[in-house]
């Protein structure tokens, strides 16, 4: 093709086709097989998907009580008209995982049990590959004896690197000790990075944190049991505090619009739902809807905030299931596709190449057919 079409053409128009499309051409020759794996077309395929907010799909983690072993991931397309289609069941790394983070289209999946050692992966669902992060022991102080750990996910835009940091709390018998260890394991380096600075807290609130400008946000509590937003900023590995919106009930984080989101969450009375519009700028916070009791036809202690709709006017609301809640008639409808399963947990994914250097997710069921034969 490139002897009738210009190179410079095709590398125009490649970027705008689905993933799907774009892993069976790396079959097309050796020429299009190192085009489309390089890392400027994995850049720029990746930035045409976010500028116009497209290969936009659905990871539905299947969250079943009775069978926890036995859950199930399926991928969802979401096209420009706010619909749904069909989900269709996809093949997780491994076993049983729960969904931590998400950020370009990769997911990050952490299989946790107490006092045993996390094992954690970073997925690309659309392209089935992936890659198993080293396990990385705990310093643990003297005196302690017992630890809990928590994680994040996201991107350092300054450094192109995608990173996992780890925060461990340590107990002495029941009380928290006012001590943290912080790791981080960057993509670039496939490696572990202790940070000697300690937290300028007393603890943390959220159980993950929340990824965005290049930073992990967490709910925490300062020594006067002020409830504070800490940020822990992956380029310079500094710690900052912002305030929080002046708001009753539990408070919960989350990121929206490309914005960090605050809820607090009053049971059985109301949701409040606030913004912060310029990233940094605490006087920036902006309450944008309230959920109110009988807005929704079922009863919800917590609503996780996915993303707008198309117009702006709806948010795509998760709560076991998906509804959308219009902010102008302050009403939930249920998002009804009966290919989903009855309850889950979502990731939002756009298209993107990232991890096409990582293994292979294999289907477990082919595997058995081909043992069989």
């Amino acid at each position: 093709m490139s002897h009738y079409v210009p190179l410079e053409l095709i590398n125009s128009i490649l970027p705008r086709l689905p993933v799907k499309a774009l892993i069976r051409f790396l079959c097309v020759s050796k020429e299009w097989s190192a085009l489309i794996s390089s890392s400027n077309f994995t850049k720029n395929q990746l930035s045409h998907s976010i500028e116009t907010n497209s290969n936009r799909t659905l990871i539905l983690k299947e969250t079943c009580i009775n069978l926890p072993l036995q859950s199930r991931f399926f991928s969802v397309p979401y096209s420009d008209n706010d619909q749904f289609g069909k989900a269709v069941q996809i093949y997780q790394p491994l076993h049983n995982w729960d969904i931590l983070d998400y950020c370009h289209g990769l997911v990050c999946l952490l299989f946790y049990k107490y006092k045993e050692k996390e094992d954690i992966v970073i997925w690309n669902p659309l392209i089935r590959k992936y890659r198993k992060l080293p396990r990385e022991p705990i310093d643990e102080p003297e005196f302690s004896c017992d630890s809990f750990s928590r994680f994040g996910f996201g991107y350092d835009p300054i450094n192109d690197d995608y990173k996992v940091v780890r925060i461990a709390e340590f107990y002495e018998g029941p009380v928290l000790m006012d001590f943290f260890e912080v790791k981080v394991y960057g993509l670039k380096s496939q490696c572990w990075k202790k940070i000697e600075k300690q937290l300028p807290i007393k603890e943390i609130w959220s159980m993950q944190s929340v990824s965005l400008n290049g930073a992990f946000h967490w709910i925490v509590e300062q020594d006067d049991r002020l409830e504070s937003i800490l940020a822990f900023d992956l380029a310079n590995e500094k710690f900052q505090l912002f305030r929080k919106p002046l708001n009753e009930g539990m408070p919960i984080l989350d990121v929206l619009g490309g914005c960090l989101c605050f809820m607090g969450v009053v049971e059985e009375t109301y949701s409040d739902f606030w913004l912060m519009k310029e990233y940094g700028d605490e006087s920036s916070w902006t309450r944008i809807y309230k959920i109110e009791p009988g807005a929704v036809p079922w009863n919800i202690d917590y609503f996780k905030p996915l993303l707008f709709s198309k117009n702006g006017k709806k948010v795509l609301m998760e709560e076991v299931s998906l509804f959308w809640y219009d902010i102008e008639k302050k009403r939930g409808k249920m998002v009804k596709n009966q290919s989903f399963p009855k309850r889950f947990k979502t990731a939002t994914c756009i298209g993107s190449l990232l991890l096409l250097d990582g293994d292979y997710v294999i289907d477990l069921k082919q595997k058995k057919n081909k043992r069989k034969r």
